[in-house]
């Protein structure tokens, strides 16, 4: 197949989820010419999926993302699209799986995670398309990458493959933002997949909405337990939101035997938006799947799908309540670990739960160590547990954004250089909106220098990031 050739641009971002979406509005912002690249037909990943952002705050309720990333929440909220929510105490019996196990699990209870960050996720694409639009980010959807050009170690350019065919863009840095590391691994950059014995990673999740629900009949009946929680700056969603566990306990045998290494004995989460239907299901596992392989990954949907769809089914004939609920959506599925890229540092758990900063700090993390079991039945406690000290925050250096082997190339999102139990902490959105302002200002600013990722000064990018009201400090 012939392969056409682009204009040059001076930065390449690949992928638009939420550290691609910052990473390209930072690079365009600084002065660069800036072409995004996504492989759906929307931009928003992971956030246009139903689920809250998380990391916006540490668990002792401090803010510690701001700039673009809190700059496109603002516009949200202002859009009454977005709110911040507080946790307040659990849910009102112990919350899905046991108070006692989840109290133990998270040694801490509730401060598992203070705040939350809920977002509509049709408003997420809308609110986040405009400001790449605004600050004159070309993109281009349905487009995968498919090849990395290099020379001398030095990343030149992206063979992409849409509906125009074969085609070459050269830059002058390209950022990878595909969560997976897919660039980084096509350009011969040395990366980690799971767990270090066997490299087996986090289980996956196919996320849905789901419409008519009783949910006053299921609360009376103990199937749906509302969470403590205090919605922070709206009067409007003060009015509605709502979050509930679901408790399946009582069809506990049923459920292993029909849904065996799922987790969905345990229960699962819906979170009601006023709007008539329930988005949920980030409990629900899809195990021992590697996302980075197509075969493995469309097994994977195939599985997921059909647990979503039989479980509707099993509750609509089983569960008070659900008699009349009905399956609303399917998404793509969540992905929450696969290839970890071997940076210039590695990321460490001791890093994360002794809240370690570091010179070359650019964004902050106060998420704690959130591993789903690998066989999909609950979670898996590390030997040191799962808190920060002091439920406070720690630093991510610039340096995990910088591949080995390569140059001219940054990742952010969770592809950076971390441990896996560091990773389960680093993964969350919008620390990873954070590291996409961080790796999309480093990048315009290497060009402007005439400078590689790689050779630029740290502390100019601090000084970069600090005037554009991120936090690093």
């Amino acid at each position: 197949m012939p392969i056409s050739k682009l204009r040059k641009r001076d930065v390449i971002i690949a992928g638009g989820g939420p550290a691609g979406i910052i990473a390209a509005i930072a690079a365009a912002r600084n002065g660069a010419d800036t072409l995004l690249i996504e492989q759906n037909g929307y931009v928003g990943g992971t956030a246009a999926m139903g689920l809250p952002m998380l990391s916006f705050h540490n668990n002792r309720g401090e803010q510690i993302v701001a700039g673009i990333p809190w700059e496109l929440i603002t516009r949200l909220k202002e859009m009454d699209e977005a709110v911040v929510v507080r946790m307040a105490g659990g849910s009102s019996s112990a919350g899905a799986g046991g108070g006692a196990q989840r109290n133990a699990l998270y040694k801490g209870g509730s401060v598992y995670a203070a705040m939350s960050v809920p977002v509509r996720p049709e408003a997420f694409k809308y609110a986040a398309w405009k400001m790449l639009e605004e600050a004159g980010v070309e993109v281009l959807l349905y487009t995968y990458v498919t090849r990395v050009v290099s020379t001398g170690g030095k990343v030149t350019g992206i063979v992409l493959e849409n509906k125009s065919g074969r085609q070459r863009v050269d830059g002058k840095c390209i950022v990878d933002c595909t969560g997976d590391g897919d660039v980084a691994a096509l350009s011969g950059a040395p990366f980690e997949k799971g767990r270090s014995a066997d490299g087996v990673t986090q289980p996956l999740t196919m996320l849905f909405v789901l419409g008519g629900i009783d949910l006053d009949r299921a609360e009376a009946e103990g199937v749906a337990v509302r969470r403590n929680m205090e919605v922070v700056d709206s009067p409007v969603w003060q009015s509605f939101y709502r979050k509930y566990d679901i408790r399946l306990d009582r069809w506990k045998d049923r459920l292993l035997k029909d849904f065996p290494r799922s987790g969905v004995d345990k229960g699962f989460i819906l979170r009601y938006w006023g709007d008539g239907v329930c988005y949920g299901g980030n409990m629900l596992h899809v195990p021992y799947y590697d996302a980075s392989k197509g075969e493995e990954l469309s097994r994977a949907v195939v599985e997921g799908r059909n647990l979503v769809w039989n479980l509707v089914r099993f509750m609509r004939e089983n569960v008070p309540g659900f008699d009349r609920v009905h399956l609303v959506n399917t998404y793509n599925i969540g992905v929450r670990e696969s290839r970890r890229i071997t940076g210039h540092y590695l990321l460490t758990y001791e890093d994360v739960i002794e809240a370690r900063r570091h010179e070359d700090d650019i964004a902050l993390n106060g998420y704690f160590v959130d591993i789903h079991d690998y066989d999909g039945s609950w979670f898996h406690l590390p030997d040191r547990g799962t808190q920060i000290k002091d439920y406070g925050s720690y630093g991510i250096p610039y340096r995990c954004l910088l591949p080995q082997s390569v140059d001219r190339l940054l990742v952010a999102g969770r592809c950076l250089s971390t441990s896996h139990e560091a990773h389960a902490s680093a993964r969350v959105m919008g620390t990873c909106m954070a590291m996409g302002q961080a790796a999309g200002t480093a990048a315009a600013l290497s060009v402007r220098g005439r400078t590689t990722p790689r050779a630029l000064d740290s502390k100019k990018l601090l000084e970069a990031l600090e005037a554009q009201g991120a936090m690093v400090r």
